[in-house]
């Protein structure tokens, strides 16, 4: 089987930087985090600098680095049921990259500001985003191989 890269395939890498850009701004939330309420390397939220905040400051920090690590935990399966969905439907792939990352912002925001029970209007969104290209990849692979 040979697999021919169109044009289109870019509307999918597009999606896939944009994730990655999206993980790494979201990383990157953790320095201005560390810093607002001092918490240094290497304690990421249970050590020494940690146990020095207040109960409303603790949980602050945590929110933010829950959401750093919830989108670690996850980028790698969606970079790949992008990619792969995105090998013969490009487009349908990038729009789903582009619906998971709105759904990734929605989590983060709503985590942030008023903790775990405010993830739960991003979430729906990511998740059926993630479960839409695994679909799609899993589609392609039988059509491609089994019913080819």
């Amino acid at each position: 089987m040979v697999i021919v890269i169109g044009s289109n395939f870019g509307y999918t890498m597009l999606a896939a930087v944009g994730i990655t850009l999206q993980c790494f701004a979201t990383a990157v939330s953790i320095t201005g985090a560390r810093k607002k309420y001092n918490v240094n390397y290497p304690d990421n939220g249970g050590g020494r600098y940690s146990d020095k905040l207040s109960d409303e400051d603790w949980v602050a920090f945590n929110n933010v680095k829950r959401t750093s690590d919830n989108y670690l935990e996850q980028v790698g399966m969606v970079l790949v049921a992008l990619v792969l969905a995105g090998l013969y439907q490009p487009k349908l792939a990038a729009s789903f990259g582009a619906t998971y990352m709105l759904g990734r912002f929605v989590y983060a925001r709503g985590y942030v500001a008023g903790g775990a029970d405010r993830r739960i209007y991003g979430a729906p969104v990511m998740g059926v985003s993630f479960l839409a290209m695994v679909i799609t990849a899993g589609y392609n692979a039988v059509t491609t191989t089994i019913l080819a």
